[in-house]
């Protein structure tokens, strides 16, 4: 490239001040000059590139596309489209790069979305396309359980992505199906997820430096969907590590949580004088530290008023009622007052005394505690039968503190515990096979002017899910590279391994050396921090100050270099109230209250309670092994500026985040590997229809190629479409298990077989014609059997009907009183049945239990015929009574639809008991998801990729199935006749021929009525009773 390094040349090259920019080149060498804005510049020979047309063409919708990779170009192609083209999205390859827009864009409209949900392929990305391919792979593919990770700086659109894809994939789950019970119970899930949304957003977000809304928390949502039917059916919530030092303090420019402020805004005067709090944040010194008491993101101010509407509506939604609501308020009314609780010193004890105990009296009425106990509680550090010792100012006010925090922690913990039972999967559901989708929204990595230990926590949490990205994208790519025998592209990634075993390590990291200091109890800030510059000094990930007083250290993440100030530490990892105040607020009358801390432990044995780093790190690993069990899809926020506004990028600020995510190394090591990797049998399975002939001959349709050549098949069909479509080498390669392809193979052989299948579809037409021809003659066939059946039905209920229960029978004998009797009972039990159906069976029965057996198998029989066998199964499963069985019919409710339309008015017309009721709401949920299975195999038919011997295959499935229900049909004609034999238990038909030549006239098959007969030893009764079963 040297040679095209002429003075004068159009280049790229690293401002001081903006990062990459473009100049004019005026010397070039080791060292270059270039002429740029406010230059000229003087740089090394690596910060210059050269700048070509179309290098940087933000046309380009998938950054694996470009064609000169280069930092300068990959920045430039993103700024374009950004603030060019506003395009917030980017693909690179399957990850989204998404940009802060700080605005509304029309395609992230509602009207959008909903159009987005009706297709494969789009015109330009989007986030959304990722939530589309998860719930397509769980879904149509059966794949496993999927992860979305979305990551990203603070303010970057990490929780606003995470709201749309929820709300994107509740409208996927139903906007493919027409299904009223589907679309209602995913709508509805929806409903409640985003009524969850304010309340979390109130109790776990706030105001920081970097964003105006910042979830001071993380939180992994698994939204669960029945794996047949893909409806959201419900989601679980587990959340990490709220930030607990913004409860009582923030810094300069923030806030704390934005329920405080809420609340002041929206009490009404009743609620201030009942909870005892002003209407200004500015009277509490929990919420003045920050020195900043509004939302504001340039010059748009977020009202605290309107936000507190939306809190109680949430409220509403999600069912908290309004004692929990007082109680909330109670709790939070106490904390702001409990922090405006002063300590000075007794000067005649040396230790802290109340300077304004009148506080203390309005936070004991709040939390309806002891109000001598709590106001011990306060000042007491230890307490033992014989001695109590208390605190001094500093010990008090931290006691204060961690009471605080505990409390404001046990309602956020209460309100995420009870929004899950909100957005729980039905109890019928979790007795299915599910699958789910998670989606991570964790809190991005920090650097502000002061980090401590939140910092540490959070930005620790990021190094490892940035370990979690390396490992899923470069490392297990090489690992399953090497297994298949397929050459690895080399790519020097980014490794920050050994930076988190430094961290994280049992012995002799830096989260163990701070438990280790927790448990000794002389152990200090100041110890730790010497123990941490003693055994890490010499890492090459870890800053040892120049100072000599150990209140600091840094460490070299792999997003930046953070110093961390170590004061307080220990107090903040040891997180533990005070015994004695959890004893005071669980004697509290208010049942919520006296549970927001917990039960007083017993230490036994000396053991101590775990801290704050050892619980957030086992969470995090099981977080980890979550991740690991699923199919993980990567989204990359990026924050555009540092001053959050519309439209601009700043460059260097934009590099540093793309350059923190690995980004130019996933470039690299896709477009170098195969980033399109299938197993042979579903290579072969796909690409089959545009095998070249040779292979077609060798495996003519509905064969497949044996194991030890189906890696050769393979090969002849990449290497044909590969040759015709001019690719350059090497396009594909062959693995032990796995064909591997490069993106350019991949587009052509889909191309190619949409094509395929356009031309085999008007084939399938002729086909599908005859079959739905033939299934009509025969529907038309058993329509005319059933026509016939239901006349000889009517002659004889006729017959029956003209005699009276005192009439002479055949047999010459009048009916009994006693039979009279049962006669008058199952007229009652069965009114829908013709009366003299009744009188003729009871007459034939030598007794009443036989009689009824008859009358419930007809009547079974009868609910049968008249039901589709998916109806049947619900009426079953519900245990419908069959009186209500039988009004339903008479109704006309005999299909999914007419079921699904039935109001509460109509079943209580009907007479549905309440256990009714509840069971088909039930039973209508569970059953639905083989329903829209079968009804998307109709709309599927021959689409997508289905070649002739697919839809042959389906075509003989149909079939019989057509014939299982002529077969099921023909049974439940020939139940009609049962009543026509009225033998008793010990009558014996004529002699055999007789006795086959009436069943088959009934419409019984001579192979089944030999069967039943030489089963039931002649008996008729019995054989009657055995072909009615259908046994």
């Amino acid at each position: 490239m040297s040679e095209l390094m002429k003075p004068g040349t159009k280049v790229f090259y690293v401002n001081p001040t903006s990062g990459w920019a473009i100049g004019t080149l005026i010397e070039y060498g080791k060292k270059c000059k270039v002429d740029g804005e406010g230059g000229p510049y003087t740089v090394i020979q690596d910060e210059v590139h050269l700048h070509t047309d179309g290098a940087y063409d933000r046309s380009f919708q998938n950054l694996f596309s470009m064609g000169d990779l280069h930092q300068a170009t990959l920045l430039y192609c993103l700024k374009g489209r950004y603030e060019e083209d506003g395009m917030m999205f980017t693909r690179m390859g399957e990850i989204i790069i998404s940009i802060n827009p700080f605005c509304f864009k029309e395609y992230n409209s509602r009207e959008a979305m909903e159009d987005h949900t009706k297709k494969e392929k789009w015109a330009q990305p989007h986030t959304w396309e990722v939530a589309h391919q998860a719930y397509k792979k769980i879904i149509v593919m059966d794949r496993n359980n999927q992860s979305i990770l979305i990551s990203g700086e603070s303010g970057a659109g990490k929780t606003e992505t995470a709201k749309t894809l929820i709300d994107y994939l509740g409208m996927m789950s139903s906007s493919h199906s027409c299904n009223a019970v589907q679309k209602t119970l995913a709508e509805g899930v929806n409903k409640k997820l985003k009524a969850s949304n304010p309340i979390l957003e109130s109790f776990g977000n706030a105001k920081t430096s970097r964003n105006d809304n910042s979830s001071r928390f993380g939180k992994y949502i698994k939204l669960f969907f029945d794996k047949d039917s893909g409806v959201l059916t419900g989601a679980e919530m587990v959340h990490y590590l709220l930030e607990k030092s913004r409860i009582v303090t923030q810094n300069e420019g923030e806030r704390g949580y934005h329920v405080f402020y809420e609340l002041l805004a929206g009490a009404t005067p009743e609620m201030k004088k009942k909870y005892h709090i002003t209407g200004k944040p500015q009277d509490y010194a929990c919420l003045s530290k920050g020195n900043q008491f509004i939302r504001e993101l340039n010059g748009h101010v977020t009202e605290d008023t309107e936000e507190y509407k939306h809190l109680m509506q949430a409220f509403k939604d999600t069912g908290i009622s309004d004692d929990q609501q007082d109680s909330i308020f109670r709790v939070l009314s106490a904390i702001l007052n409990l922090q405006n609780v002063n300590f000075v010193t007794d000067e005649s004890t040396g230790k802290a005394k109340i300077e304004n105990p009148e506080l203390v009296k309005i936070v004991a009425g709040l939390l309806n505690c002891n109000e001598e106990a709590f106001h011990e509680c306060l000042k007491v550090k230890a307490k033992t039968a014989i001695m109590t010792q208390y605190a001094d100012v500093s010990e008090a006010q931290d006691m204060r503190d961690a009471l605080s925090k505990g409390l404001y922690s046990g309602v956020f913990d209460w309100l995420v515990g009870k929004l899950n039972t909100v957005i729980a999967p039905d109890s019928r559901s979790k007795q299915k096979n599910l699958r789910y989708i998670g989606l991570l929204d964790i809190f991005g990595f920090e650097n502000f002017k002061i980090n401590s230990f939140e910092q540490f926590c959070i930005n620790y949490t990021n190094e490892s899910l940035q370990n979690h990205y390396n490992k899923y994208t470069f490392v297990q790519d090489k690992e399953e590279c090497d297994a298949e025998g397929i050459k690895c592209p080399i790519v020097n990634y980014p490794d920050n391994g050994p930076c988190l075993e430094m961290l994280q390590k049992d012995k002799g990291g830096v989260m163990a050396q701070l438990d280790g200091e927790c448990a000794f109890k002389l152990g200090t800030d100041g110890s730790f921090t010497e123990k941490a510059w003693g055994t890490h000094g010499e890492s090459e990930f870890f800053i040892k100050p120049k100072a000599t007083v150990p209140d600091r250290f840094g460490i070299k993440h792999y997003a930046a270099d953070v110093t961390y100030m170590t004061a307080g530490w220990l107090e903040k990892n040891s997180d533990t109230l005070k015994d004695e105040m959890k004893k005071v607020v669980n004697a509290s009358t208010t049942e919520f209250i006296a549970a927001l801390l917990g039960e007083v432990e017993d230490q036994v044995g000396g053991k101590k309670k775990p801290t704050v780093s050892f619980k957030f790190k086992k969470q995090l690993e099981q977080l980890k092994e979550e991740l690991n069990s699923t199919d993980s899809h990567f989204i990359r926020t990026v924050k555009p500026n540092p001053q959050m506004k519309a439209g601009i990028i700043n460059n260097a600020y934009v590099m540093t985040q793309l350059t923190c995510a690995g980004v130019m190394e996933t470039i690299i090591m896709k477009r170098q590997g195969y980033p399109v990797r299938q197993t042979h049998k579903d290579f072969w399975l796909r690409y089959r229809i545009i095998a070249p002939k040779d292979v077609k001959k060798k495996y003519p349709a509905g064969t497949h190629p044996p194991e030890d050549e189906m890696p050769q098949a393979c090969r002849s069909i990449a290497s044909f479409w590969a040759d015709i479509l001019y690719l350059k080498a090497p396009h594909f390669d062959i693995g032990h298990s796995k064909v591997f392809s490069k993106a350019k193979v991949n587009e052509g052989l889909e191309t190619v077989r949409h094509k395929k299948v356009k031309t085999l579809m008007p084939k399938c037409i002729p086909y599908l014609i005859r079959w739905i021809q033939a299934y009509k003659k025969k529907k038309a066939e058993l329509e005319e059997k059933r026509r016939l059946a239901q006349l000889e039905i009517q002659r004889a209920a006729e017959e029956a009907r003209n005699r009276k229960p005192g009439d002479v029978t055949s047999s010459g004998s009048g009916l009994e009183s006693e039979k009279e009797k049962h006669f008058a009972s199952f007229v009652d039990l069965f009114p829908h049945f013709d009366l003299g159906v009744i009188l003729n069976i009871v007459e034939n029965a030598p007794t009443k239990d036989l009689a009824m057996d008859f009358l419930l198998d007809m009547q079974k029989q009868r609910v049968s015929e008249a039901l589709p066998s998916t109806v049947k199964t619900v009426f079953e499963e519900a245990n419908l009574r069959a009186s209500t069985q039988e009004t339903l019919i008479e109704r006309g409710v005999t299909d999914r639809e007419k079921l699904y339309e039935l109001s509460s008015d109509e079943m209580a017309e009907i007479g549905f008991t309440q256990e009714e009721r509840d069971n088909l709401a039930g039973v209508l949920l569970s059953q639905q998801s083989n329903w829209i299975v079968n009804q998307r195999l109709n709309l599927l038919m021959g689409a997508d990729g289905r070649d002739e011997k697919e839809i042959e295959e389906d075509m003989a499935m149909l079939e019989k199935a057509a014939a299982e229900v002529k077969k099921d049909l023909e049974g439940h004609l020939a139940g009609k006749y049962a009543k026509k034999f009225g033998y008793s238990d010990n009558s014996k038909l004529p002699p055999s021929q007789d006795q086959i030549k009436r069943f088959i006239s009934m419409g019984f098959t001579e192979e089944r009525a030999k069967d039943a007969l030489k089963r039931s030893g002649n008996d008729a009764a019995k054989a009657c009773e055995i072909l009615l079963s259908g046994a």
